[in-house]
């Protein structure tokens, strides 16, 4: 037989700070199936990775859960707070929901704010103030226009009566919407330049008609002003 201790996730009760954090009316809420929770403690020392929450890939979850620590719901270090817990949760939640390969962007910002515009208060805390640059730094330079875009389509999707799972749909279907429009943008910057360009060169070659035509007349002017003159002195 082997020396080998063999493990496997097994269903505890929940952690009432995770109950308090999640009441069923939130679900509601959110228009989602709850996502279950794995709690574990993150690797401790050095070279050891930080988190308070992670979402593995789908295949290699028992039953597609995501992973918050700990000590969110314990006592030990702080007392647990639900507005901290709720907005773990509901950023890897975001996470499951998107498709894989989708890290911190526009379209998982749009989700997750999709899902915190809807969770509303707890604690007098509006969750969608919960939503950081983290949520957008996989966009670099794009951030503002990242969350502009985020921000808009959130705000549409948010009120509707669609589950989170068909926002998430809707929100990679627009996304790759946005991805095209900006690809095209250096084509569509480069078409204005030519346009304003051209538009220069219209207003200065009319300029330069004008200025012909104005010393034509006054060439015009001037020999009729002589001939008269002539015809006055014979």
């Amino acid at each position: 037989m082997t020396s080998v201790r063999a493990l496997r996730m097994v269903e505890v009760e929940t952690p009432p700070a995770f109950s308090e954090a999640t009441p069923p009316e939130l679900f509601e809420r959110l228009r989602l199936v709850p996502v279950p929770v794995l709690f574990q403690r993150p690797p401790q020392g050095r070279g050891a990775s930080r988190w308070i929450g992670v979402c593995p890939h789908a295949r290699y979850t028992e039953i597609g859960e995501v992973v918050l620590d700990a000590r969110l719901v314990e006592t030990a270090l702080w007392e647990p707070r639900a507005d901290l817990i709720q907005a773990v949760y509901l950023h890897e939640v975001a996470h499951r929901l998107m498709p894989e390969g989708y890290g911190h962007g526009a379209a998982f910002g749009a989700m997750s704010l999709v899902l915190h515009l809807r969770a509303g208060k707890t604690n007098d805390f509006l969750m969608w103030h919960r939503i950081t640059v983290y949520d957008f730094c996989d966009e670099g330079e794009n951030v503002p226009r990242a969350f502009a875009w985020a921000w808009k389509i959130s705000l549409e999707l948010a009120p509707t009566e669609r589950t989170a799972e068909e926002c998430a749909a809707l929100i990679v279907a627009e996304h790759t919407k946005w991805c095209t429009w900006l690809a095209g943008e250096e084509e569509r910057q480069q078409a204005r330049h030519e346009a304003a360009r051209a538009t220069t060169q219209a207003i200065e070659d009319r300029i330069k008609r004008l200025k012909e035509s104005r010393w034509l007349w006054a060439l015009g002017s001037l020999i009729l002003g002589a001939g008269g003159a002539i015809r006055l002195l014979l």
